[in-house]
Protein backbone atom coordinates (compact mmCIF):
# COMPACT_ATOMS: atom_id res chain seq x y z
CA UNK A 1 0.00 0.00 0.00
CA UNK A 2 2.96 2.13 0.73
CA UNK A 3 4.45 1.66 -2.30
CA UNK A 4 1.37 2.33 -4.48
CA UNK A 5 1.20 5.74 -2.45
CA UNK A 6 4.52 6.86 -3.20
CA UNK A 7 4.17 5.73 -6.80
CA UNK A 8 1.10 8.16 -7.05
CA UNK A 9 2.85 10.74 -5.48
CA UNK A 10 5.70 10.53 -7.53
CA UNK A 11 3.50 10.47 -10.60
CA UNK A 12 1.64 13.39 -9.46
CA UNK A 13 4.85 15.52 -9.10
CA UNK A 14 5.51 14.45 -12.71
CA UNK A 15 2.25 15.56 -13.81
CA UNK A 16 2.60 18.53 -12.05
CA UNK A 17 5.92 19.29 -13.06
CA UNK A 18 5.27 18.60 -16.52
CA UNK A 19 2.53 20.65 -16.62
CA UNK A 20 3.95 23.62 -14.86
CA UNK A 21 6.87 24.00 -18.10
CA UNK A 22 4.03 24.66 -20.89
CA UNK A 23 2.51 26.68 -18.73
CA UNK A 24 5.37 29.22 -17.62
CA UNK A 25 6.80 29.07 -21.89
CA UNK A 26 2.83 29.70 -22.59
CA UNK A 27 3.06 32.96 -20.51
CA UNK A 28 6.49 33.92 -21.33
CA UNK A 29 7.03 37.21 -21.81
CA UNK A 30 6.21 38.68 -18.83
CA UNK A 31 8.76 41.45 -18.73
CA UNK A 32 11.48 42.99 -21.32
CA UNK A 33 13.53 40.62 -23.41
CA UNK A 34 16.87 41.75 -24.71
CA UNK A 35 17.94 41.27 -28.08
CA UNK A 36 22.02 41.04 -28.05
CA UNK A 37 23.46 41.98 -31.86
CA UNK A 38 26.93 40.82 -31.90
CA UNK A 39 27.43 44.18 -34.03
CA UNK A 40 27.95 48.15 -34.14
CA UNK A 41 24.72 49.95 -34.33
CA UNK A 42 24.20 50.60 -38.83
CA UNK A 43 25.31 47.16 -39.33
CA UNK A 44 23.00 44.53 -41.14
CA UNK A 45 22.51 42.37 -37.98
CA UNK A 46 21.77 45.54 -35.99
CA UNK A 47 19.18 47.21 -38.52
CA UNK A 48 17.70 43.65 -38.32
CA UNK A 49 17.80 42.96 -35.25
CA UNK A 50 16.18 46.78 -34.64
CA UNK A 51 12.93 45.66 -37.05
CA UNK A 52 12.24 42.49 -34.95
CA UNK A 53 12.84 44.14 -31.68
CA UNK A 54 9.87 46.56 -32.95
CA UNK A 55 7.76 43.76 -34.30
CA UNK A 56 7.92 41.37 -31.61
CA UNK A 57 7.00 43.99 -29.24
CA UNK A 58 4.37 44.62 -30.38
CA UNK A 59 3.22 41.41 -30.84
CA UNK A 60 4.27 40.21 -27.69
CA UNK A 61 2.88 43.31 -25.21
CA UNK A 62 6.65 43.52 -23.77
CA UNK A 63 9.67 45.87 -24.56
CA UNK A 64 12.45 44.24 -26.67
CA UNK A 65 15.61 46.28 -25.98
CA UNK A 66 18.48 45.92 -28.39
CA UNK A 67 21.85 45.52 -26.56
CA UNK A 68 24.91 46.00 -29.01
CA UNK A 69 27.78 43.81 -27.60
CA UNK A 70 30.92 44.34 -29.87
CA UNK A 71 34.24 42.23 -29.63
CA UNK A 72 35.72 38.98 -31.07
CA UNK A 73 33.98 38.76 -34.70
CA UNK A 74 30.50 38.66 -32.43
CA UNK A 75 31.83 35.85 -29.91
CA UNK A 76 31.52 38.35 -26.66
CA UNK A 77 27.65 38.63 -27.64
CA UNK A 78 27.33 34.95 -28.77
CA UNK A 79 29.09 33.91 -25.22
CA UNK A 80 27.49 36.69 -23.34
CA UNK A 81 24.27 34.87 -23.78
CA UNK A 82 25.13 31.33 -23.93
CA UNK A 83 25.86 31.55 -20.15
CA UNK A 84 22.74 33.29 -19.80
CA UNK A 85 19.71 31.80 -17.83
CA UNK A 86 17.67 29.85 -20.31
CA UNK A 87 14.34 31.17 -19.47
CA UNK A 88 14.34 33.33 -23.00
CA UNK A 89 14.74 37.03 -21.72
CA UNK A 90 17.91 36.99 -23.65
CA UNK A 91 17.86 36.19 -27.19
CA UNK A 92 20.83 37.12 -29.51
CA UNK A 93 21.25 37.53 -33.17
CA UNK A 94 23.34 34.74 -34.92
CA UNK A 95 24.87 35.06 -38.21
CA UNK A 96 27.18 32.33 -40.20
CA UNK A 97 30.45 34.20 -39.70
CA UNK A 98 30.59 33.22 -35.95
CA UNK A 99 28.42 30.43 -36.18
CA UNK A 100 30.08 28.41 -38.91
CA UNK A 101 32.72 30.53 -40.38
CA UNK A 102 34.69 31.35 -37.78
CA UNK A 103 35.11 27.77 -36.21
CA UNK A 104 36.05 26.32 -39.63
CA UNK A 105 39.06 28.46 -39.38
CA UNK A 106 40.42 29.84 -36.16
CA UNK A 107 42.59 27.28 -34.03
CA UNK A 108 40.90 28.22 -30.85
CA UNK A 109 36.87 30.00 -30.58
CA UNK A 110 36.12 31.34 -26.76
CA UNK A 111 32.85 29.48 -27.46
CA UNK A 112 30.86 26.73 -29.54
CA UNK A 113 28.01 28.02 -30.44
CA UNK A 114 26.79 25.28 -31.92
CA UNK A 115 27.14 23.21 -28.80
CA UNK A 116 26.06 26.14 -26.40
CA UNK A 117 22.96 27.56 -28.11
CA UNK A 118 19.71 26.46 -29.11
CA UNK A 119 18.99 28.02 -32.40
CA UNK A 120 15.66 29.44 -33.00
CA UNK A 121 15.15 30.77 -36.99
CA UNK A 122 17.25 31.85 -40.22
CA UNK A 123 15.95 35.39 -41.36
CA UNK A 124 17.78 37.17 -43.96
CA UNK A 125 20.23 35.97 -46.27
CA UNK A 126 23.25 38.01 -47.68
CA UNK A 127 24.92 36.12 -50.42
CA UNK A 128 28.16 36.84 -51.85
CA UNK A 129 28.71 38.87 -55.39
CA UNK A 130 31.77 39.03 -57.22
CA UNK A 131 32.14 43.08 -58.42
CA UNK A 132 34.77 44.73 -60.75
CA UNK A 133 34.90 48.46 -61.29
CA UNK A 134 32.04 49.53 -63.64
CA UNK A 135 35.02 51.73 -66.00
CA UNK A 136 37.06 48.70 -65.78
CA UNK A 137 37.96 46.33 -69.08
CA UNK A 138 36.06 43.12 -67.53
CA UNK A 139 32.30 43.41 -68.62
CA UNK A 140 31.69 39.46 -67.76
CA UNK A 141 33.24 36.94 -65.59
CA UNK A 142 34.93 34.91 -68.33
CA UNK A 143 36.44 37.97 -69.18
CA UNK A 144 37.74 38.60 -65.98
CA UNK A 145 39.06 34.84 -65.43
CA UNK A 146 40.79 34.87 -69.02
CA UNK A 147 43.00 37.98 -67.89
CA UNK A 148 43.50 36.16 -64.51
CA UNK A 149 44.91 33.11 -66.46
CA UNK A 150 47.09 35.53 -68.51
CA UNK A 151 48.84 38.10 -65.96
CA UNK A 152 48.47 38.49 -62.57
CA UNK A 153 45.03 39.96 -61.02
CA UNK A 154 44.55 40.67 -57.49
CA UNK A 155 41.45 39.90 -55.99
CA UNK A 156 40.24 42.15 -53.00
CA UNK A 157 38.79 40.03 -50.09
CA UNK A 158 37.99 41.41 -46.03
CA UNK A 159 40.11 39.93 -43.55
CA UNK A 160 41.79 36.23 -43.55
CA UNK A 161 39.24 33.83 -42.84
CA UNK A 162 36.22 35.79 -43.55
CA UNK A 163 33.24 34.62 -45.71
CA UNK A 164 34.42 36.33 -48.45
CA UNK A 165 37.53 34.78 -47.87
CA UNK A 166 36.14 31.08 -48.27
CA UNK A 167 33.93 32.18 -50.96
CA UNK A 168 36.95 32.85 -52.87
CA UNK A 169 38.64 29.81 -52.42
CA UNK A 170 35.33 27.81 -53.05
CA UNK A 171 35.07 30.05 -56.92
CA UNK A 172 38.85 29.79 -57.53
CA UNK A 173 38.83 26.11 -57.26
CA UNK A 174 35.70 25.36 -59.15
CA UNK A 175 37.08 27.81 -61.74
CA UNK A 176 40.61 26.39 -61.87
CA UNK A 177 42.34 29.91 -61.64
CA UNK A 178 43.88 31.88 -58.91
CA UNK A 179 44.65 35.58 -58.54
CA UNK A 180 46.70 37.23 -55.75
CA UNK A 181 44.51 37.68 -52.80
CA UNK A 182 44.69 41.30 -51.03
CA UNK A 183 43.16 41.14 -47.78
CA UNK A 184 41.14 44.28 -46.39
CA UNK A 185 40.32 45.55 -43.26
CA UNK A 186 36.87 46.25 -44.34
CA UNK A 187 34.73 46.10 -47.44
CA UNK A 188 34.85 49.58 -48.09
CA UNK A 189 38.63 49.68 -48.40
CA UNK A 190 38.62 46.53 -50.95
CA UNK A 191 35.85 48.81 -53.24
CA UNK A 192 37.86 51.57 -53.08
CA UNK A 193 40.93 49.74 -54.57
CA UNK A 194 38.59 47.76 -57.21
CA UNK A 195 37.52 51.07 -58.40
CA UNK A 196 40.30 53.02 -59.12
CA UNK A 197 41.59 49.79 -60.95
CA UNK A 198 44.44 49.01 -58.57
CA UNK A 199 42.91 45.81 -57.75
CA UNK A 200 40.85 43.35 -60.49
CA UNK A 201 37.53 42.41 -58.36
CA UNK A 202 36.62 41.50 -54.98
CA UNK A 203 33.52 39.90 -53.09
CA UNK A 204 31.26 41.63 -51.05
CA UNK A 205 27.65 40.68 -49.81
CA UNK A 206 24.25 42.01 -51.92
CA UNK A 207 23.72 44.49 -49.28
CA UNK A 208 26.55 45.62 -48.67
CA UNK A 209 27.75 46.10 -52.44
CA UNK A 210 24.23 47.61 -53.67
CA UNK A 211 24.87 51.07 -53.15
CA UNK A 212 28.28 51.42 -55.19
CA UNK A 213 26.45 49.09 -58.32
CA UNK A 214 23.52 51.16 -58.21
CA UNK A 215 25.71 54.43 -58.00
CA UNK A 216 27.70 53.13 -61.18
CA UNK A 217 31.16 52.47 -59.31
CA UNK A 218 31.22 48.85 -59.42
CA UNK A 219 29.42 46.31 -61.72
CA UNK A 220 28.30 42.47 -60.43
CA UNK A 221 29.45 39.76 -62.65
CA UNK A 222 27.81 36.66 -60.49
CA UNK A 223 25.91 36.15 -57.71
CA UNK A 224 27.74 33.31 -55.35
CA UNK A 225 23.86 32.02 -54.78
CA UNK A 226 21.52 28.63 -55.81
CA UNK A 227 19.35 31.34 -58.00
CA UNK A 228 19.64 35.36 -58.90
CA UNK A 229 19.32 38.40 -56.25
CA UNK A 230 16.14 40.32 -57.06
CA UNK A 231 18.57 42.99 -56.60
CA UNK A 232 20.77 42.33 -59.30
CA UNK A 233 18.05 40.45 -61.51
CA UNK A 234 20.52 40.97 -64.39
CA UNK A 235 23.56 39.05 -62.72
CA UNK A 236 23.69 35.32 -63.18
CA UNK A 237 25.18 32.92 -60.72
CA UNK A 238 28.28 31.29 -60.62
CA UNK A 239 26.61 28.13 -61.32
CA UNK A 240 24.98 29.29 -64.33
CA UNK A 241 28.13 30.28 -65.70
CA UNK A 242 29.47 26.64 -64.90
CA UNK A 243 30.97 27.15 -61.96
CA UNK A 244 29.32 24.47 -59.35
CA UNK A 245 30.01 24.34 -55.78
CA UNK A 246 30.58 27.69 -55.47
CA UNK A 247 27.75 29.26 -53.38
CA UNK A 248 28.48 31.56 -50.39
CA UNK A 249 25.46 32.48 -49.00
CA UNK A 250 25.61 34.13 -45.54
CA UNK A 251 22.58 33.99 -43.05
CA UNK A 252 21.22 36.35 -39.44
CA UNK A 253 19.17 34.15 -37.38
CA UNK A 254 17.91 34.26 -33.87
CA UNK A 255 19.22 32.25 -30.98
CA UNK A 256 19.17 31.73 -27.46
CA UNK A 257 20.92 30.07 -24.63
CA UNK A 258 20.91 26.06 -24.97
CA UNK A 259 18.32 24.28 -22.43
CA UNK A 260 16.06 26.98 -23.35
CA UNK A 261 12.24 25.51 -23.32
CA UNK A 262 11.30 23.97 -26.49
CA UNK A 263 7.78 26.17 -25.80
CA UNK A 264 9.34 29.39 -25.57
CA UNK A 265 11.92 28.53 -28.92
CA UNK A 266 8.57 27.33 -31.20
CA UNK A 267 6.75 30.86 -29.71
CA UNK A 268 9.83 33.05 -31.14
CA UNK A 269 9.78 30.64 -34.34
CA UNK A 270 6.47 31.01 -35.05
CA UNK A 271 6.91 35.23 -34.76
CA UNK A 272 9.81 34.80 -37.10
CA UNK A 273 7.75 33.45 -39.70
CA UNK A 274 5.03 36.26 -39.07
CA UNK A 275 7.59 39.31 -38.68
CA UNK A 276 8.43 37.99 -42.65
CA UNK A 277 4.92 37.82 -43.58
CA UNK A 278 4.44 41.45 -42.54
CA UNK A 279 4.39 43.98 -45.68
CA UNK A 280 6.27 46.29 -43.22
CA UNK A 281 8.86 43.67 -43.24
CA UNK A 282 9.02 43.08 -46.32
CA UNK A 283 9.20 46.57 -47.48
CA UNK A 284 12.41 47.13 -45.18
CA UNK A 285 13.85 44.08 -46.54
CA UNK A 286 13.59 45.70 -49.77
CA UNK A 287 15.71 48.82 -48.64
CA UNK A 288 18.44 47.20 -46.71
CA UNK A 289 18.16 44.21 -49.66
CA UNK A 290 18.25 41.60 -47.29
CA UNK A 291 16.69 38.22 -49.04
CA UNK A 292 13.91 36.53 -46.23
CA UNK A 293 15.20 33.25 -45.49
CA UNK A 294 13.24 30.22 -47.33
CA UNK A 295 13.00 27.88 -44.59
CA UNK A 296 12.72 29.45 -41.04
CA UNK A 297 11.98 26.26 -39.29
CA UNK A 298 14.44 25.23 -36.60
CA UNK A 299 15.26 21.96 -37.80
CA UNK A 300 16.19 23.62 -41.06
CA UNK A 301 18.16 26.41 -39.25
CA UNK A 302 19.67 23.55 -37.87
CA UNK A 303 20.47 21.53 -40.77
CA UNK A 304 21.91 24.57 -42.61
CA UNK A 305 24.03 24.96 -39.71
CA UNK A 306 25.15 20.96 -39.52
CA UNK A 307 25.44 21.22 -43.25
CA UNK A 308 27.73 24.63 -43.57
CA UNK A 309 29.54 24.02 -40.54
CA UNK A 310 30.69 20.46 -42.84
CA UNK A 311 31.60 22.53 -45.79
CA UNK A 312 33.24 25.40 -44.63
CA UNK A 313 35.27 23.41 -42.63
CA UNK A 314 36.52 21.04 -45.21
CA UNK A 315 37.55 23.61 -47.42
CA UNK A 316 39.25 25.44 -44.56
CA UNK A 317 41.14 22.43 -44.20
CA UNK A 318 41.56 21.60 -48.15
CA UNK A 319 42.80 25.40 -48.49
CA UNK A 320 44.96 25.45 -45.50
CA UNK A 321 43.10 28.44 -44.42
CA UNK A 322 44.06 28.74 -40.49
CA UNK A 323 43.51 31.83 -38.27
CA UNK A 324 45.49 31.92 -35.03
Amino acid sequence: MRSMLRYCAVAALVIAFGAAMPAHAQEWPTKPVKLIVPTAPGLASDLLARMLADNFAKAFGQPFIVENRTGAGGFIALEAVSKAPADGYQLVIASSGPVTIAPAVMARIPVDPVKELAFIANIALTPQVILVGASGPYKKLPDLIAAAKQKDLAFAIPPLGSTSHLAYEAFTRSAKVKFNLVPFKGNLDGATQVIAGDVAAMYDTVPGALPLVRGGKLKPLAIAAPKRSLFMPETPTLAELGFPNSEAVGWIGLAAPKNTPIAILDKVNAQVQRFLDDPTTQQAFKLQAFAPAEDTSRQGFQKLIASESTRWSKLAKEANIRVE
